[in-house]
């Protein structure tokens, strides 16, 4: 799996995936990096799943700790454009109760402001 971040305004990162996420492994780095996101004050992650092409229970694994770190931090995790195989992988394992999904990053960085003005 390769990985980009790119930090924007309001606490917000793009974090954008591509290839396949199936080992643990392949994480490390970018949980590294996260953590480093994270004692910088961001809170705010849209993870662009566009260029994914598989994932398995250890990516969804990987998806959920970002999830609950940023909670914790009364952050938010927004996933954008899911293809129609992550789509149901998030679906059939009801993940997509717990994420907010959106089909593009425009639409996940208009979630993000929407939220700011109602805070």
């Amino acid at each position: 799996m390769e990985f980009t971040i790119e930090k924007r305004a309001d606490q917000i990162v793009l974090i954008s995936l591509k290839g396949r996420l199936i080992a643990e492994y392949e994480t490390l780095p970018l949980a590294e990096q996260i953590e480093d996101l994270e004692d910088e004050g961001f809170t705010r992650w849209i993870i662009n799943l566009e260029h994914l092409e598989y994932m398995n229970s250890t990516g969804l694994n990987f998806l959920l700790k970002i999830l609950t770190r940023a909670r914790r931090m009364d952050g938010e995790v927004v996933l954008c454009a899911l293809n129609n195989l992550l789509e149901t992988l998030i679906v059939t394992t009801k993940l997509n109760a717990f994420f907010t999904i959106t089909p593009d990053i425009e639409s996940a960085l208009g979630y993000f402001e929407k939220e700011h003005i109602q805070e």
